[in-house]
């Protein structure tokens, strides 16, 4: 008897752990999910929503006025690419006079162009960069339901690269991301990639999609990560392509070569910013970082503007010519 009910509480157990790992495999991969933009939003960054007022909102209520002023200006324009049966949507600045220097900036998970890069965009254009803002697949105007946490977006970066080069072949592209736009640009440094392509930013990305989910389950959610992610691997793989484990930062900047830098900062409720140490570990090319003290989640250059972007813009003049690493 004692052993049928050891039996059956396992059971119970196993089956409560496939229900949560398909549950949350839907609610944080799938564009629809109708949980995350009613309650998960909220647990997993609360940042976003519970909100003092101090002198920092204030910043970043003048960045996001400034920013959104500067995305709607005639001389933008939007543009759209057929990609793997979907349609990817991008806001591209250009410089004038005319220079060859690009930065494609890259958003934040369930986030848009707008609403994350519109102020950097703002500031790389004035100082004479192209700037390329993707929306990525399933965000803001593309579409697809699919997310991928980066594992997948590096392949709408790879293909918007290719468009700038074929317009663009003497183009030195800079690949500025933040959040999730951080991860995938770390998770594109591992690939074969142009010559073209000379410096990375990343700013508060994660170090795999396994890591960041273990530490919202057990942070925001109070579940326990590891029997959930288990079961979740599965439903990945067969849903998505690809394990939560596979989908590594970590991994890929074992492979790149190119100059990269990072910000964090230590605030961060959503990307814990000691993952930024591992991602510096597993680099083995140029490195920087910048930790930025007590800024929440992908607000860095809210907390320490000036020398921020004064960072961002040293960085990238002093390795554009270092930056070729392996290309095509």
């Amino acid at each position: 008897m004692f052993i049928w009910i050891i039996a059956i509480i396992l059971i119970i157990v196993i089956g409560i752990c496939i229900y949560g790992a398909h549950f949350f495999v839907n609610v944080a991969f799938y564009k629809d999910s109708t949980w995350f933009a009613k309650k998960g939003h909220a647990l997993f960054n609360p940042d976003n929503f519970n909100r003092e007022k101090t002198v920092y909102t204030e910043i970043e209520d003048r960045q996001n006025e400034e920013g959104h002023r500067f995305w709607e200006e005639e001389a933008t324009e939007e543009i759209f690419m057929k990609w793997n049966n979907e349609t990817l949507c991008a806001r591209e600045f250009k410089a004038m006079p005319h220079s060859n220097k690009w930065i494609i900036a890259v958003h934040g998970y369930r986030s848009s162009g707008k609403r994350d890069m519109s102020y950097p965009a703002k500031v790389f254009n004035e100082v004479g960069f192209n700037v390329l803002v993707p929306d990525l697949q399933s965000h803001g105007k593309s579409t697809g339901n699919e997310i991928g946490m980066g594992w997948l977006e590096k392949e709408n970066v790879k293909a918007w690269i290719d468009k700038i080069i074929s317009h663009y072949p003497e183009a030195e592209i800079t690949l500025f991301g933040g959040s999730m736009g951080a991860a995938t640009v770390m998770m594109t440094s591992g690939e074969e990639l142009p010559k073209q392509v000379k410096v990375l930013v990343a700013d508060c990305g994660y170090t795999t999609v396994y890591n960041e989910f273990s530490y919202l389950l057990s942070s925001a959610l109070k579940l326990p990560a590891s029997p959930i992610l288990f079961f979740a691997n599965f439903f990945a793989k067969s849903k998505l392509g690809f394990t939560l484990k596979e989908a590594s930062s970590v991994d890929q900047l074992k492979k790149n070569t190119r100059p990269i830098l990072f910000f964090h900062g230590t605030a961060d409720k959503f990307v814990p910013h000691e993952m930024v140490y591992r991602n510096m570990e597993a680099t083995t090319s140029v490195k920087e970082v910048m930790i930025v003290e007590n800024a929440p989640h992908l607000c860095s250059w809210v907390y320490d503007e000036t020398r921020y972007f004064k960072t961002v813009l040293e960085f990238i003049d002093e390795n554009l010519t270092k930056g070729e690493g392996h290309g095509n």
